[in-house]
């Protein structure tokens, strides 16, 4: 049987979660790089892609898009959405949350380079008020390092990985909250997580200069 492929641009943005997702799997995937707006085009116009976008995860017969249908669908298959149909409703809706929580972060690096301290201000401080501050009171109500129930899932996966994402921008971007520390230091710990964090991972760098040129010309040119 094939492997997984996992169709993105070489860097993080909306696959990265889905990077995790699988990671967490323990699914071996391989990844088919879009790097120019012609091959993407073209691709589009052969009909690879519903709804002519990606990133899309062609696995068990199937071409998934929409990253929140990735996501949902690997946490089924994993075993990472909860016990309960209660449960399995807070993960969902955690999860959602954080991907909301991310966008503004993923243009974050598109941004003018004299606005961006500006700018910053304004995304760290929704970020805090409307998202940080909620899942410091979840982790406190749960008491157990979880999000909801007693083991991991999906909800506990995206938000070390959305952590770490705004953490690549303001290192002490949790330094108030202490439930939040402690869930990030717990997460390091598994092995899976420690795996996926070394170098030669399919983990991506946070974008630089090199790749922002290259996704404006894919996408906004």
């Amino acid at each position: 049987m094939s492997k997984p492929i996992l169709y993105y641009t070489d860097g993080r943005g909306r696959a990265e979660k889905i990077r995790w997702m699988l990671a967490a799997c323990g699914i071996d995937y391989n990844e088919s790089f879009i790097s120019n707006k012609v091959d993407f085009q073209r691709q589009q116009a052969e009909g690879l892609y519903l709804f002519k976008e990606i990133p899309m995860l062609e696995i068990d017969g199937m071409r998934i898009v929409q990253t929140v249908s990735i996501l949902r669908y690997l946490a089924r298959k994993g075993n990472f959405m909860g016990e309960t149909e209660k449960e399995q409703v807070l993960v969902d809706m955690y999860s959602v949350g954080m991907v909301e929580m991310t966008i503004p972060g993923l243009y974050f690096p598109f941004k003018p380079n004299d606005q961006k301290p500006q700018i910053w201000l304004g995304i760290k401080k929704e970020l805090k008020n409307k998202f940080l501050n909620a899942f410091e009171n979840i982790l406190q109500t749960t008491n157990n390092g979880h999000l909801v129930g007693n083991k991991q899932t999906m909800a506990d996966v995206l938000l070390f990985e959305s952590i770490i994402y705004f953490m690549d921008i303001e290192k002490e971007i949790i330094n108030e909250y202490p439930k939040l520390q402690a869930f990030m230091a717990s997460m390091k710990e598994i092995p899976w997580v420690q795996k996926f964090l070394q170098p030669g991972s399919k983990r991506k760098d946070f974008a630089d200069e090199k790749y922002v040129a290259m996704v404006t010309d894919i996408f906004f040119s």
